[in-house]
Parts: C-alpha cells; sequence; structure tokens
C-alpha cells in the first residue's frame, strides 16, 4: 500500500527536524553555537568592509542578517538557516510529485537528511539559502516557468557569487533545449543581480556581486594560503604590503602573477582541487567537516550522499535532456569550476548537493544507470581515500575557536582547556599562543601571557592583530618603551589599530 504524499512529507520533516534538533545540541556542546565563528561574523556585519567599495561580501547575507539580527542573536539565526535547509527536500517532492513513486520519496529522504546539508543548517554561511533558491529554481524550471526560475537562481548568487557561472554554463547546452528558453532564463537572473551590480558600479567597485572574489581567485592558487587556518597567520599572509596598489586590485594582481609565473604548476593544482570536491566527507576551510560529522554521527549517513553524486553524476550524461535537466548538471558543473579556479570546500558543494538529488529522482534507475553509478561510486571511495591536500584536515581548529568565544564571553579559563584539547589533537602555530597568551593575561599572569605572544610573533612577525596584543601585553608587564615600540608596528602593519592603541601611543612624548 503506497503512503500517502501528505503523511510521507508529514513523517519526513518531523524526523529531518528530530535530526537537527541532535545535531544542534551535539555541535553546542563543544562549539558553542550562541556565538559567531570566522566568516560568520563578517556575514552579521557591515556588508562593506573598511577600505573596499562597494559589496565585499554577499549582499544576500547582510539581508538575511538584518532579518534574523544574526549579530545579536546568533541562535536564532542558526535556526532559520537550518529550517531552510529542509526547502530542498520540499521544492524536490513537488518537482516529482506526479510520479509517486517510492524512488523519488527515497530521493527526498535522502536530501533532507543529507549530512552536508544538516552540518551547514547550523552555519550562518550562505551556502544554504544558496541552495534553497536554487532548488526552487530547478523546481519552477522544470515547470516551464523560465523567467522565475532564472530570477531565483539571480537570489542565488546574491549569496554564492561564484554561481554567476550558472547561466555561463547553462549556455552550452541550451543549444539542445532552447536558447530561447536561456534566454528568458537570463532575463530573470539579471533582474535579480543588476541592481547589485549598479549600486557596486556607482561605489567604484566594478561590475561585480561581492568584491571578495579576486581574494578567493588569490586563495586558490597557492597550498600554503590554503593550509593556513583563520586566524593571526592568515592575516599575516592575506596583509596588503606596500607595494600593492590595495583592495581587490591588489588581490586580482597576486592572482594574476601567480597564475602567469607558473601556469601548469596552477592547471595542475586545479585539478587536484577539482578532486578533492568529490571526496567524502571533504574539506572544509573553516570547520572541521569530518570531525563534525563523527561528533555528531551524521558520518553515518554520508552513503546517503555518496549515492546522489554517483548516480546523478551518471544522470548529468543521459542524452534525452530538457532544460531543467541542463540547468541542473550546470549547478553541479559551477561547483566543480568553483573548485578548481578558488578552493573545494563544503561552501561551493552544498550548492550542487540539491542538483543531484534532482537528476537521480528524475527517473527509476535501471541496471545501466546502476551499474556505472557503481563505477562511479567506486571511483568517488578511491578518491577519497587517497586525494589529499595541505590544509584539508585541520586537527583541532573547532577547539579553537570554541577558546576565541570563550575569551570573548569572559570565560579566559575555559578557553585554556580548550586550546589544550586543540594542542592535544595536533593543532599547532601563532594562533594558539596568542590565544594562550590572551587567557593567561585575563587570569592575571601577565608575564606568562607576555611569553606566550612572544612565541606567536616569532611565527607571524608581519601580523598587526599580534604586535598591538604584544604592545598591550609589554605595557601591562611594565615595559613601556618596548610598548610603544610594538604599538607602532602594530598600527604600521594597519593603521586601523591607532585608535584602539591610542592610550599607549599618547605616552610616547613624556617616556
Amino acid at each position: 500500500m503506497k503512503i500517502s504524499l501528505t503523511l510521507f512529507l508529514i513523517i519526513l520533516v518531523l524526523t529531518a527536524i528530530g535530526i537537527r534538533v541532535w545535531t544542534f545540541t551535539s555541535v553546542n556542546s563543544f562549539l558553542p553555537l550562541s556565538g559567531l565563528y570566522v566568516d560568520e561574523k563578517t556575514y552579521a556585519m557591515n556588508p562593506v568592509i573598511s577600505g573596499s567599495n562597494g559589496f565585499s561580501r554577499p549582499p544576500g547575507m547582510f539581508v538575511m542578517s538584518m532579518i534574523t539580527n544574526a549579530a545579536d542573536n546568533p541562535l536564532h539565526s542558526r535556526v532559520v538557516i537550518s529550517f531552510m535547509s529542509l526547502l530542498p527536500a520540499i521544492a524536490l517532492l513537488l518537482a516529482f510529485r506526479k510520479q509517486r513513486s517510492s524512488w523519488v520519496y527515497i530521493c527526498c529522504t535522502g536530501l533532507a537528511l543529507s549530512p552536508f546539508v544538516i552540518i551547514s543548517g547550523i552555519q550562518f554561511l550562505p551556502a544554504v539559502p544558496a541552495a534553497a533558491f536554487l532548488s526552487f529554481s530547478m523546481l519552477l524550471a522544470k515547470r516551464s516557468k523560465f523567467l522565475l526560475a532564472g530570477f531565483l537562481a539571480g537570489i542565488a548568487v546574491l549569496f554564492r557569487a561564484e554561481l554567476v557561472l550558472i547561466p555561463a554554463v547553462l549556455f552550452f547546452f541550451s543549444f539542445r533545449s532552447g536558447l530561447k528558453k536561456w534566454s528568458i532564463f537570463a532575463a530573470g537572473t539579471s533582474i535579480a543581480l543588476l541592481p547589485v551590480i549598479i549600486l557596486n558600479i556607482s561605489a567604484g567597485a566594478g561590475p561585480v556581486i561581492a568584491v571578495n572574489g579576486a581574494e578567493n581567485l588569490w586563495l586558490g592558487t597557492d597550498w600554503e594560503l590554503l593550509s593556513t587556518p583563520p586566524g593571526t597567520e592568515f592575516e599575516e599572509l592575506v596583509a596588503i604590503g606596500e607595494r600593492d596598489s590595495g583592495g581587490d586590485s591588489a588581490f586580482l594582481q597576486r592572482a594574476y602573477f601567480a597564475i602567469e609565473s607558473s601556469p601548469l604548476k596552477w592547471f595542475g593544482m586545479g585539478i587536484h582541487k577539482m578532486l578533492a570536491f568529490f571526496t567524502l566527507p571533504g574539506p572544509g576551510r573553516n570547520l572541521e567537516t569530518g570531525w563534525l560529522l563523527k561528533k555528531t554521527l551524521l558520518v553515518l549517513m554520508l552513503p546517503l550522499s555518496l549515492m546522489a553524486i554517483s548516480l546523478g553524476s551518471v544522470r548529468c550524461f543521459d542524452k534525452n535532456r530538457v532544460f531543467w535537466h541542463d540547468l541542473a548538471v550546470s549547478v553541479i558543473f559551477a561547483g566543480v569550476i568553483s573548485a578548481f579556479v578558488f578552493f573545494p570546500s563544503a561552501r561551493f558543494r552544498l550548492t550542487a548537493i540539491p542538483a543531484f538529488w534532482f537528476l537521480s529522482a528524475s527517473a527509476v534507475p535501471d541496471r545501466k544507470h546502476l551499474r556505472y553509478a557503481g563505477f562511479a561510486a567506486l571511483v568517488i571511495i578511491l578518491i577519497s581515500l587517497f586525494i589529499t591536500y595541505p590544509g584539508m584536515v585541520r586537527s583541532g581548529l573547532t577547539s579553537t575557536l570554541a577558546a576565541e568565544y570563550m575569551i570573548e564571553s569572559g570565560n579566559p579559563a575555559g578557553a585554556i582547556e580548550e586550546l589544550d584539547y586543540a594542542s592535544n589533537r595536533g593543532f599547532y602555530g601563532a594562533d594558539l599562543h596568542n590565544l594562550r597568551g590572551v587567557s593567561r593575561s585575563l587570569l592575571g599572569y601577565p608575564s606568562e601571557g607576555l611569553r606566550e605572544f612572544e612565541k606567536a610573533i616569532d611565527i607571524a612577525p608581519e601580523s598587526p592583530t599580534l604586535w598591538k596584543n604584544y604592545a598591550v601585553s609589554l605595557w601591562t608587564n611594565g615595559k613601556y618603551i618596548e610598548s610603544i615600540r610594538a604599538a607602532r608596528r602594530a598600527v604600521n602593519l594597519n593603521p586601523l589599530l591607532r585608535e584602539q592603541l591610542e592610550p599607549i601611543l599618547v605616552h610616547a612624548e613624556n617616556i
């Protein structure tokens, strides 16, 4: 007896919500979800970073931040994002509801319980909203509503700018499904994007969605950049030097010189990153994706993702394609190209996960498809076992982020415990010593804090944040002349620190 669509939807939603509540509880025990981490902080604040013109971060996240009040209530924002992580499965069910086959129910369940979708739902990042809008874009394309489909795809681009590749890739597929349909779709995308592009042009940022694209392009040209965790060492690497023209153009210059100096090396690195895109559980950038999946037991659901990626990849090559099918394939290609050009991470792959499931649900797989999908699954498993790259696994990063939150929330003793745990798991570097220095100083051990800052400075001598903390620590320890020198060094590296260090600098003439 077939289960009714309504009953299935109720069971699916309740199950998915239960698993999300479990994930929230599990993660919150070792990474407090009431705090904001790394990119989340910039998404929750002003969309225009000081020193740049135009939107420096996805404008969609600026709107999302205002609606959910992310800066003051991160937990509420995470609940909203987690709810949105259910929308792709609902879109898939609506797209194939007329088939009423058990295979469609299986695919909907797989998408609703996708471990990557669930784990991304606890983060205030743009990947989940982008995936949700893309899912409904594919639904509308399947219903031949091409203008609205393009408009929703454009909204997705406002969350993840690299998705602007979708119309470009779709153009090449549309010679079969019809250029007229593509034109209507592209018009809808333009309607969503043009206001933002015009704002950026008027601000002098150029015809872009977000000006941090050049920085991400540059990051993707060097393994050291990709392997350095967010923090003071990364700040040192990314800092704009005196010879640079500054801002977005400086990063674009760096990327150009890196590619021009060794194009074959860059191309080989791109292939490596592209393969890493297909690994399971796959690389993260600011979070330990694999470790989080293990801690939340979501790792048990990885076979669902393996099924979707392997079968969806096979479906990409189906001959009898229609427009929505080409759109789904274009979404996947956009993710793969982004990994090649920028870097592989959950943020790029997540937007492609619903497309894999849409393709998988398009028809019950026959023996031929199952045979090819089995081969694809074997290839993905082999890639996952043998393809790695520097920084793909950053053991202890989660605990380091938790320590930073505890310092900000007034619990330096708890931060020390987290840092010891991070160190035991293999985390090392300037950030570890910097956070220990701050914690020791707050606990009333200024001399111990000073020693930690000195260790951090030795590792990352061009980090303005470290010199600022070092200057404050020197002053606390009564080393006033050295403190003033350190403060001047910090301001030279980052003039924006002058206001924070003014209490030290004003004493320069009196000493």
